[in-house]
């Protein structure tokens, strides 16, 4: 019997291959799951989940031997003289254990500010979004021009909207690995202060270059800024008009108010996260208004951040973080940023991965608590560290709950399937993802495929008003029918979450794997699919 590839979830997930099958007897009518204990296979790694967690920091678009400059630069000397897409991806590699599928990817275009972007730059840019897909990875791409604060040039904003009209074809052509393209574009590294042409003072300037950001990218993909403000100055300009506050109803929609994000650079550094908001928030009414506007929208737009360099803004307590990564749903965060693996010494997040934390600490503080997270296989408790948590919730945790479906089904009927599932993660997925419900032949091919007509973006972890933050359970169901013809034996049913877009819909890497130690992951030998296993289900002759 060849199912094609099934692995046990927590061997495949660091990455250690493993071949086995489901037994040929039928799932019963009703199975429950369970999460991923710290004594299970690979059950204190990083979960591989696309657009999601940990990312990496880089430059993007330079060509082969250009001089090698801030993000990613730490690599050169083991490498090569000169920038190499090699920088980014070999760092990506090493942090594949932590289950990273992001790069932060800061594209320059400082040797145009006069002019058009060369058709060479384009090419690199071509280039290095290529090998983002061919490695299994997502960007989270800036463009930028100014590299420090203080200088006397930069584009005006003429210069800044041809460019993104010479962007767009290559964005288009890959905005399927492109997770979030942030605002960027003006000032210091690309976040809207200290620009040479002092554009972050001119609101209609900022809005216009929003505004062609949003019309590069497909209706449903987002952009980001770096302060809440801006977003406000920006929607109620006139190229907008269109200034509210997102709510469930208008969330995931093409208005733009729900196509932008928020990159928070300053992540608690000091009171007001490195000015961030204008003043410490208070946590009471009437609070302070920029830091309740993130917390009402940030449950329905993608949020990003980052540490001052070299804890500049003061230590960041990892238990402190993850509350606040709780409250703004947070989905992906910089591991280049207070980190001795960039900065020589240890900061931050090198604290967060010697403090323990505890069942009991998470429980107090109303974040989310995984099934068997804190607990070896008889259930004795186990301490986490910080860091661990922080990785694994970062983002969407899809954990299945149960699942009803038939043992057996004759060939034409139809098979039912129900189940139910907690998101135990800070945030929601973003971008649009098809459902699926798969059966999979003893030969190892994928021969029926069901919508479920759900939507992902949908399943939050808790109902954003509740303050309790209890978590929701989310119900998913869909119906197989079966062939006339269909073959009897035993076939393994699936939960298949790829991705939106054609050109890496097959690819494993860009599907959502739950975070259950009981639900195998089953690829084709290829790597093709990345299929959630249910259990079995017996297709009995007609007659």
């Amino acid at each position: 019997m060849n199912l094609g590839r099934i692995a046990a979830f927590t061997a495949v997930w660091c990455l250690m291959p493993f071949a086995g099958v489901l037994a040929d007897e039928p799932a019963p009518r009703q199975v429950r799951y369970h999460g991923i204990s710290p004594t299970d296979p690979g059950g204190r790694c990083g979960l591989r989940n696309p657009e999601r967690g940990l990312r990496i920091e880089t430059l993007i678009a330079e060509p082969p031997g250009a001089e090698a400059w801030g993000p990613a630069g730490h690599l050169r000397d083991s490498l090569t003289e000169g920038y190499s897409d090699d920088w980014w991806l070999l760092d990506a590699q090493r942090y594949e254990p932590f289950g990273l599928t992001l790069a932060q990817t800061y594209c320059y275009l400082d040797r145009f500010m006069d002019g058009p972007i060369s058709t060479e730059k384009l090419e690199c840019l071509r280039r290095g979004l290529g090998r983002l897909r061919a490695a299994g990875l997502k960007a989270v791409l800036r463009f930028a021009y100014e590299k420090q604060t203080g200088q006397t040039t930069g584009p005006n904003l003429e210069t800044i909207l041809g460019h993104i009209d010479q962007l767009a074809p290559v964005i288009r052509e890959n905005v399927d690995v492109i997770y979030v393209m942030q605002a960027g574009f003006v000032g210091a590294w690309g976040e809207w202060h200290s620009s040479a042409q002092k554009l972050e003072k001119d609101h209609p300037a900022l809005a216009a270059i929003v505004a062609k950001v949003l019309d590069v990218l497909p209706p449903q993909r987002m952009t980001q800024v770096r302060v809440p403000k801006y977003k406000r100055w920006v929607l109620s300009e006139p190229v907008f008009d269109a200034f509210e506050v997102l709510s469930t109803d208008t969330a995931f929609s093409a208005i733009p108010a729900a196509r932008i994000g928020f990159n928070n650079d300053g992540f608690l550094a000091g009171t007001t996260c490195g000015g961030t908001w204008p003043e410490p928030p208070r946590f009471s009414n009437p609070g302070n208004p920029e830091f309740d506007y993130m917390t009402q929208e940030s449950a329905y737009v993608p949020v990003d951040g980052e540490l001052f360099w070299a804890d500049q803004g003061g230590k960041v307590e990892g238990l402190r973080a993850a509350v606040r990564m709780r409250l703004h749903h947070y989905s992906s965060f910089s591991l280049a940023h207070s980190y001795s693996e960039r900065e020589g010494k240890p900061y931050s997040i090198d604290d967060w991965m010697k403090t323990p934390l505890t069942a009991r600490q998470v429980r107090e503080a109303n974040l989310p608590v995984s099934d068997g997270y804190f607990e070896d296989g008889d259930g004795n408790a186990v301490d986490r560290t910080a860091f661990e948590y922080i990785r694994d919730h970062l983002g969407y945790r899809i954990e299945l709950q149960q699942a009803r479906f038939p043992k057996s089904v004759k060939a034409g009927d139809t098979l039912s399937v129900d189940i139910e599932l907690i998101n135990r993660g800070f945030s929601v997925l973003h971008n649009p993802r098809p459902v699926y419900f798969v059966l999979i032949a003893a030969g190892g091919q994928v021969v029926q495929v069901a919508d479920t007509n759900a939507d992902p973006r949908r399943w939050q972890p808790y109902d954003p008003d509740d303050p309790g933050y209890a978590p929701l359970t989310h119900a998913v169901s869909g119906t197989l029918t079966l062939a006339q013809d269909r073959p009897p034996g035993s076939y393994l049913l699936g939960l298949w979450l790829p991705d939106a877009a054609d050109t890496i819909r097959q690819d494993a890497r860009y599907a959502v794997r739950v975070a259950n130690r009981d639900v195998p992951w089953w690829t084709t030998p290829s790597g093709e699919y990345g299929v959630n296993v249910l259990g079995n289900v017996t297709v009995a002759p007609r007659g």
